[in-house]
């Protein structure tokens, strides 16, 4: 039978111990997810012998894991102070969830017991098979974009641990999140506490730094994946302005930090706030917008305190 790309289920759960399947369910633990794609990577060892001739011989798979890759709409859980399903892929992003129950929940950037998650993906063979690609130990990278007018959606692309894709039974239906996603509008874009700069999009990347751990005692030579470093970055693209609206110029030159915020969504429940502490200029480009002036400007997040330079909060 032929299987169509769109017919999939994702299913993704916070592990207890790194590496040991949770067991998600499609009751709990079901993501509304496009563009899911997961590939198989591995090092192909050469075999380059002599052997009286110029023809080469088979390679051998040396190590190997599991990459998958998707996008979501950024939304809340719908109720204050309770974590949506996207905590659990943002903690394996190397966020810490501080949930105040009936106020918000908070993910600011840990340096510590960074968390993982094991991903079920289930692509429909028929009416009652699937093959399922299970992936475990899996961490990895958020990049998020919010354009005006259009939902904010996050880019997820992680790394885990192989396992033999298998025929199952088909899943049953999936329950997901009741919440909308919030459009990108009223977000009281601020830099430095200037808020009358027109921005059309801004982007933000976690930019994590994904390892893999050698290991001679596993059955893949790879023990799992570890976030090691991270250096957050982005850009947005005002209407271009006078020097005295806003002086991006001595702020690049000095290389002076200021702080940067945007709101996504006006529902409680489904509101989240991204600031940004210590924003620097990398640089000043010129750009256009159907015709109007634009300064596109790329930049870099740094800490304030510490575990700090990147924060969501759903309120």
């Amino acid at each position: 039978m032929t299987m169509l790309l769109r017919n999939k289920t994702l299913l993704a759960k916070e592990e207890g111990t790194y590496g040991n399947d949770p067991t998600p369910t499609v009751a709990e633990n079901a993501i509304e997810a496009r563009n899911v794609k997961v590939n198989y990577t591995g090092d192909l060892l050469e075999r380059d012998y002599v052997r009286g001739s110029i023809s080469p011989v088979s390679p051998i798979m040396g190590q190997h894991h599991a990459e998958i890759t998707f996008e979501m709409d950024l939304k809340g859980s719908g109720t204050a102070g309770t974590a949506g399903r996207l905590g659990d892929l943002l903690e394996a992003c190397g966020y810490a969830e501080t949930a105040s129950v009936g106020s918000s929940v908070v993910y600011k950037p840990t340096s510590d017991s960074i968390k993982s998650v094991t991903f079920y993906v289930y692509e429909h063979v028929s009416a009652s098979s699937s093959r399922l690609h299970k992936i475990t130990g899996a961490r990895g990278n958020v990049q998020i974009k919010m354009t005006a007018g259009q939902m904010a959606v996050l880019s997820f692309a992680f790394k885990g641990k192989y396992n033999i894709p298998t025929d199952v039974a088909h899943p049953a239906t999936p329950t997901y999140e009741a919440t909308l996603p919030p459009v990108v509008k009223s977000a009281g874009f601020s830099l430095n506490g200037v808020t009358s700069l027109v921005v059309q999009e801004v982007t933000l990347d976690s930019a994590n730094e994904l390892i893999g751990q050698d290991d001679i005692n596993d059955a893949t030579s790879l023990k799992g994946f570890l976030i090691t470093g991270r250096k957050p970055a982005g850009q947005f693209n005002p209407e271009a302005v006078s020097v005295a609206t806003y002086d991006f110029w001595s702020d690049w030159i000095a290389s002076t930090a200021r702080a940067l915020s945007v709101v996504v969504g006006e529902t409680a429940g489904n509101k989240c706030t991204i600031t940004a502490p210590k924003v620097t200029v990398d640089a000043i480009n010129e750009g256009d917008r159907n015709g109007i002036l634009t300064t596109d400007i790329p930049f870099r997040c740094s800490q304030n305190a510490g575990n700090d330079e990147l924060v969501l909060t759903f309120e």
